[in-house]
C-alpha cells in the first residue's frame, strides 16, 4: 500500500508530464513543499536525500523510503527511462546508496582516526590477544617506536615494563570489570631510556560481553616528576631551616590564627608543644598590649612587609619578653586567603643589657658632674646639694624623705 499522501498524488494527476531527465522531482511534480531538503536543488536523486517530505514518514535512508518511492510518479518515470529497465534502475540505486553509505562510514572513520592522531597524549589499541592495532603519533614520540613497527607487536614488547607480565593495566581492567585511571609506572623507550608515564585503560567488549581488545591513553610525566622532586627538595630544605632556626618562624592568617610555627617558637613562648600553641587562639593573645597588634597590622598592610617591629610579647606563664618581628603579607595561591609569615627574634636579654648600659652611663655622667663641681668650688653646702640632686636622679626619686 502506498504511503504517498493522496492529496500529493492528486495534485499531479491530470497535469502534463514533463521530462524526468532534465527536471528535478519538485519541478516534475510541481511540489510546493519548500521546506523539503530536496526542494530547489537540481541534479540530485531525491530518494537518496534523507528526510524528504513526500510521505508522512521522514525516512533517513533509501531503504526506509523505498515503500514511498515505488509508487511515486517521478521515481517510476526515472525507472522507465533507464536503459536497462526498471529493475536495473532499482539495483543501480541500491548500489549507489551502498557506495555513499560506505563513503560516509569511511569519512567518519578517517575523521575519527585524525582526531586520535591529534591527541597530545599517547594512545594505542589492542586486539583480544593484546597485539597493538593502532598507535598514534604521540605514542610514537614517547616510546620511539613507529606505528609501522608497533602495530602487530604485543604491547609488553613495546613498553618493556616488568609489570606488563605480572600486573598489566589492561588485564586488570578486564579482571575487575572496570576502567583503570591514572596509574603510574615506568616504561623503557626504544633507546633504553626510562620514562615515567601515567595511564588510563579500558577493555573493549562485543555485544555478548567477550573481550575483543583494549585501549590505553598514556602521558609522559618526566617533567612533572622532575618538578615534584624539585619541590620535595625545596620543601625538605625549607623544613630543615624552619625546624633548625633558633628564632621563631610562624605563619598566621588575617584573623590571627597561627597556621604554622617551629619548635623555637614553642620554646620561646613557653608552651608544652606545637599543638598547644596552635590551639591558643588568636595571635593577639601573645601581645603584652593588644593595641600593638593593630599597629603591626596597619604597617604590614600598608607596606606589604615590616622589618624589626619592636614589641613586647608575653609567655604562656604571663612573663614579658621583648621581641623584634620581621614579616610579610601575601595571598595564599591555593586558598586566596591573606596570610602573614615571618621571623620573631627574642631580644629580651639585649634589651636588659641596653637598660643596664643606659643606667651605667647615667651614673658615670653624674659622677662626672660631681667631679666638675668639686673642682669649681669648695662650698660644702653647694657640693652636698648637687650630690644629693644627682643621687635622687639615679634613684628615680623626686626628693629625699623628711627626717
Amino acid at each position: 500500500m502506498s504511503s504517498v499522501p493522496e492529496r500529493h498524488l492528486a495534485s499531479v494527476r491530470g497535469r502534463k508530464r514533463r521530462d524526468p531527465e532534465r527536471q528535478a522531482c519538485w519541478e516534475y511534480l510541481s511540489c510546493s513543499k519548500v521546506l523539503c531538503p530536496a526542494h530547489g536543488k537540481q541534479h540530485m536523486d531525491c530518494w537518496l536525500i534523507p528526510r524528504t517530505q513526500c510521505s508522512n514518514q521522514l525516512g533517513e535512508d533509501f531503504f526506509e523510503k523505498l515503500s514511498a518511492c515505488l509508487p511515486c510518479p517521478y521515481f517510476k518515470a526515472k525507472g522507465r527511462i533507464h536503459p536497462n529497465g526498471f529493475d536495473h534502475f532499482i539495483a543501480s540505486q541500491v548500489q549507489k546508496y551502498n557506495y555513499k553509505a560506505l563513503e560516509r562510514v569511511y569519512l567518519k572513520e578517517e575523521s575519527f582516526v585524525e582526531i586520535l592522531n591529534r591527541i597530545p597524549d599517547g594512545l594505542f589499541t589492542t586486539d583480544g590477544e593484546w597485539r597493538i592495532t593502532f598507535f598514534n603519533p604521540a605514542a610514537e614520540k614517547i616510546t620511539g617506536f613507529s606505528a609501522f613497527d608497533a602495530v602487530g607487536m604485543y604491547c609488553k614488547d613495546v613498553f618493556k615494563n616488568s609489570i606488563c607480565e605480572t600486573d598489566c593495566a589492561l588485564k586488570r581492567a578486564v579482571a575487575e570489570g572496570s576502567d583503570i585511571h591514572n596509574r603510574e609506572y615506568v616504561i623503557t623507550d626504544i633507546c633504553g631510556k626510562k620514562i615515567p608515564i601515567i595511564c588510563s585503560t579500558s577493555a573493549f567488549r562485543d555485544s555478548s560481553g567477550k573481550i575483543t581488545g583494549g585501549i590505553e591513553i598514556f602521558k609522559d610525566i618526566t617533567d612533572l616528576k622532575t618538578l615534584q622532586e624539585e619541590v620535595a627538595r625545596r620543601e625538605k630544605k625549607y623544613r630543615r631551616i624552619f625546624e633548625g632556626s633558633h628564632d621563631m618562624i610562624y605563619t598566621t592568617n588575617l584573623e590571627g590564627k597561627i597556621l604554622d610555627v617551629n619548635q623555637a617558637g614553642v620554646d620561646l613562648l613557653g608552651y608544652r608543644d606545637r599543638e598547644e600553641l596552635l590551639a591558643m587562639g588568636s595571635v593577639r593573645n601573645l601581645y603584652w598590649n593588644a593595641s600593638d597588634r593593630d599597629k603591626f597590622l596597619r604597617e604590614v598592610n600598608r607596606k606589604g612587609y615590616v622589618k624589626d617591629f619592636e614589641v613586647d610579647f608575653k609567655t604562656r606563664d604571663g612573663l614579658p619578653i621583648h621581641v623584634l618581628i620581621s614579616s610579610r603579607r601575601y595571598e595564599n595561591p591555593e586558598t586566596g586567603d591573606i596570610e602573614y609569615s615571618g621571623i620573631i627574634k627574642d631580644i629580651t636579654r639585649r634589651k636588659q643589657m641596653e637598660d643596664v648600659l643606659k643606667q651605667r652611663n647615667l651614673e658615670l655622667s653624674i659622677m662626672n658632674s660631681i667631679g666638675l663641681t668639686l673642682n669649681l668650688t669648695l662650698d660644702l653646702k653647694q657640693i652636698l646639694t648637687l650630690t644629693l640632686k644627682h643621687v635622687l636622679k639615679v634613684l628615680g626619686l623626686e626628693r629625699g624623705g623628711s627626717s
